[in-house]
């Protein structure tokens, strides 16, 4: 007997649209409401397969329908059919489909002879499928079983438009998290009590180096030294509150650590403070391969542009190059030239707003 369409199994569509297997769980259901060995589920957009999920017992199959037979497939015009439940004789006489190239060479070697399906708009220009299939030698789907791949296919429709969105939000999610670790200086978003919400890769850094920052039992931001967790805490709980604040920390190197916080999300239900960390011994200035591709600079002129954000003179760059005075002063002049700026304190004025990246 089928399993029926109950609310529990309506239900787990729904629950498999947020999955990471969503359309293998999904044919599953499919799987056992219809009662069928085979089931299939895969998008369709702009007339390309962009993604597939078939039943353990025809996985073989999809490589080689997505390499050719896909092209002959008698039954694919009615696939192409949004809404509707097509039963494969209604499509092509069954004693032409047994003397097809698409059913000898294809098709028996998986039982497929009788399919039905459904295709389902989902977004404008894709089309979502649900195919399913008795084997040859057992009770053939037949005409009575429309009506239940239709009211299935209500339910699964919806569960793939979830699923989509699902995609749509997690994708833009990795991109900001990927973002975020591409910054040079640690970000952390915390809630009023301290807990971390999200972190980026500089700060996870900096976490494990103890350089200021710690992460306490349960994911709660602290202080490296023990004395300034307090501080820190009032600080978050400010700007959770709306009010921005700064203070330093100090690492268990003797670097400090600046912290800026920042009010996020003021006036929502769950509103969070975004902390900036950047250390004192962080690079002043971009690598120097990247200042080569802003302004044309000479890998020599480069490297000079790193020392004196860093702190040295002319004379200590010299040094430190192996290089005479005079020879740094005609390479500053030149990094003047392309830079488009006056002097030293107008460089470094310059070189303070390019964005920190990683790498």
């Amino acid at each position: 007997m089928p399993d029926p369409l109950s609310p529990e199994r309506i239900a787990a569509l729904y629950e498999a649209a947020g999955e990471p297997d969503a359309l293998r769980r999904m044919a599953a259901i499919v799987q056992s409401v219809m009662d069928t060995e085979t089931a299939g589920i895969w998008l369709v957009e702009e007339g390309r397969v962009c993604d597939l999920t078939v039943t353990d017992d025809i996985a073989a199959s999809t490589a080689p329908y997505l390499a050719y037979y896909h092209r002959i497939d008698p039954w694919s015009a009615a696939r192409r059919q949004p809404g509707r439940v097509f039963l494969g004789p209604e499509q092509v006489d069954e004693d032409m489909l047994l003397r097809s190239e698409f059913y000898n060479d294809f098709a028996r070697h998986y039982g497929m002879r009788r399919p039905m399906g459904l295709a389902m708009p989902l977004e404008p220009g894709i089309i979502g499928t649900v195919s399913v299939n008795r084997a040859a030698g057992s009770r053939l789907l037949d005409v009575a079983d429309k009506d239940r791949l239709a009211d299935l296919g209500l339910h699964l429709g919806a569960a793939l438009r979830l699923h989509r969105r699902f995609r749509a939000v997690g994708a833009r999610g990795g991109e900001a998290a990927d973002a975020l670790d591409a910054l040079a200086f640690g970000i952390v978003v915390c809630g009023p009590n301290g807990r971390v919400r999200r972190l980026n890769r500089a700060a996870e850094d900096l976490a494990r180096a103890g350089a200021g920052l710690a992460l306490g039992p349960r994911g709660a931001l602290a202080a490296a030294s023990p004395g300034e967790s307090a501080d820190l805490r009032a600080l978050v709980q400010g700007a959770a509150a709306g009010r921005p604040g700064a203070m330093r920390l100090r690492g268990k190197d003797g670097i400090r650590l600046s912290v800026l916080a920042t009010p996020l999300g003021a006036g929502r239900a769950a509103p969070s403070a975004l902390l900036t960390l950047r250390r004192d011994d962080a690079p002043a200035a971009p690598a120097p391969a990247l200042l080569q591709r802003l302004f044309g600079l000479t890998p020599a002129q480069a490297a000079l542009c790193g020392q004196l954000a860093a702190g040295l003179t002319f004379e200590e760059a010299a040094a430190a190059r192996g290089v005479a005075v005079s020879t740094a002063r005609t390479h500053f002049l030149g990094i003047l030239a392309r830079t488009g700026t006056q002097n030293l304190r107008d460089l470094l004025r310059l070189l303070g707003t390019l964005p920190p990246l990683a790498g």
